[in-house]
């Protein structure tokens, strides 16, 4: 666990020498060999490669310029974060699954200068920084053993920086980070929209490194497996920086088979809280506040008892990249607006009822949370996946209810036999619906189905993008 005097820390790069420093003969990454068996790779090791990348980047300009990371789950991915926290003007996470235009945009946004990327990128990425439309200036892989023109070794910089090193260069040591340095650009999901660049200093993600790690009991014996790509804010922050600066270690392999125990810790996460803002006690709530942060509702329904979620705390995010306007609606006297609807119980429980942008809003004022529909239709067996929206309706001038749904076609088969018909699935799958509306008040009935042939269009974090029109089809 972080040591009492941890605590007062406002900087990632401290928490992470200090870790380095305690925990050196430690574990801190598992990973395969080329015999496929798994090998550990030491404090020491990883901060010898932060502090030879670092010092490689600091000679190539970038102390106080952006680096972006981008590419598969990966301890050169890890190296690759590590160093821009420490070493430069902040780390930009990218999706690798962005498209070219995407990444341009993103790049521009984010203002970065220098990318880090895996092999299978390295096209695209020589491409952009030739187009001359981002302020890219230096590529490297994390791929190539050796440089190769324009495209720099992620291996040869670490060591080129090891030598500097020894030669009496201290550069990375001596770089020090004020609580108020920018340490992470993270973008987010965009299920409802494009997503949008969360600028987090130091500050924010140490408060939140801090926070809950008074709540978790980390140690030496646990080991964190990512379950999605290391740039969503919840693996990079809680999945990565939070076990590194606790002592504990980090693996990417799917196939890990070591007798450790490996716990999930479910919750409220945002990337604008820098990952978790709510830590869950049982399974029914989003959980309870991180101490130090605060909670209230504005604009609470009186008949549900239902508003929009706000917080405070020294993690929530210092704006949005270069979008001030947006900024300044949803960061307000010293609240972030959430857009989160749902309401506190009083032990101080935090429930969600959906997002306030993915309202439905019906005659006389009534709105429809579709995530709150959506849980009642996945507890019906013959539904996989399902997504919930107002279609216009023309005649009544409100919006009318619909499901998009993809079935289950082993458990339709399993109550019809394999020879079913459209007519004889829709009938079954209408009746299981129609037991679901005889629950719910009229306004929040499902009138329409559509039945979806395929999977739901989603995002890296495998959540559906709600504003897709195919995902509506």
């Amino acid at each position: 666990m972080l040591r009492n005097d941890d605590h007062h820390i406002c900087d990632v790069k401290q928490l992470f020498e200090n870790s380095a420093e305690k925990d050196k003969e430690k574990t801190a990454f598992w990973m395969k060999d080329e015999n496929q068996a798994h090998t550990s790779i030491t404090y020491k090791q990883l901060y010898r490669d932060v502090r030879g990348l670092g010092t490689s980047l600091i000679s190539l300009g970038m102390k106080d310029k952006r680096v972006a990371i981008i590419g598969r789950n990966s301890y050169e991915w890890v190296v690759s974060y590590l160093t821009a926290l420490c070493a430069t003007g902040g780390a930009v996470l990218l999706d690798k699954e962005f498209s070219l235009p995407e990444l341009k945009y993103f790049l521009n946004v984010s203002e970065a200068s220098c990318v880090i990327f895996s092999n299978e990128l390295e096209d695209i990425f020589w491409q952009i920084k030739n187009d001359g439309v981002t302020g890219l200036e230096t590529l490297i892989s994390m791929d190539k053993e050796k440089s190769q023109g324009e495209i720099l070794s992620f291996r040869e910089l670490i060591e080129e920086g090891m030598q500097e090193e020894a030669s009496g260069d201290c550069s990375f040591s001596s770089e020090r980070k004020t609580p108020d340095n920018l340490c992470s650009i993270v973008f987010t999901a965009g299920t409802t929209g494009v997503p949008k660049g969360v600028k987090l200093s130091h500050l924010n993600i140490a408060t939140e490194l801090t926070l809950v790690s008074q709540v978790l009991k980390i140690n030496e014996n646990c080991i964190f497996f990512s379950k999605f790509p290391f740039h969503c804010a919840a693996e990079c922050i809680c999945g990565i920086l939070l076990p590194l600066v606790n002592g504990a270690s980090i693996t990417c392999n799917e196939d890990f088979n070591y007798n450790f125990e490996i716990s999930k810790a479910a919750g409220y996460s945002l990337t604008e809280c820098s990952s978790i803002a709510a830590l869950n006690p049982d399974n029914n709530s989003a959980g309870l506040l991180l101490p130090g942060m605060k909670v209230k509702i504005e604009q609470i329904d009186p008949e549900t008892g239902i508003g929009e979620i706000c917080l405070a705390g020294e993690n929530i995010m210092t704006g949005y990249c270069d979008n001030p306007e947006l900024t300044d609606k949803v960061l307000k006297d010293g609240w972030f607006y959430t857009g989160d609807l749902g309401r506190i119980d009083e032990r101080g429980h935090i429930y969600i009822s959906g997002r306030k942008e993915n309202i439905i809003v019906r005659e006389k004022g009534k709105y429809i949370c579709p995530e709150e529909l959506e849980k009642i239709l996945k507890s019906i067996p013959l539904i996989d996946e399902c997504m919930v929206w107002g279609k216009d309706s023309y005649e009544n001038k409100t919006p009318e209810i619909v499901a998009t749904i993809v079935v289950n076609s082993e458990k339709i088969a399993e109550k019809l036999g394999k020879h079913y018909s459209k007519q004889e699935s829709d009938a079954l799958l209408w009746g299981e619906i129609n037991r679901i509306n005889e629950g719910l008040p009229l306004y929040k009935q499902i009138k329409n189905v559509v039945i979806k042939n395929g999977e739901f269009q989603k995002n890296s974090s495998n959540k559906i993008i709600r504003y897709y029109p195919a995902n509506k089809s």
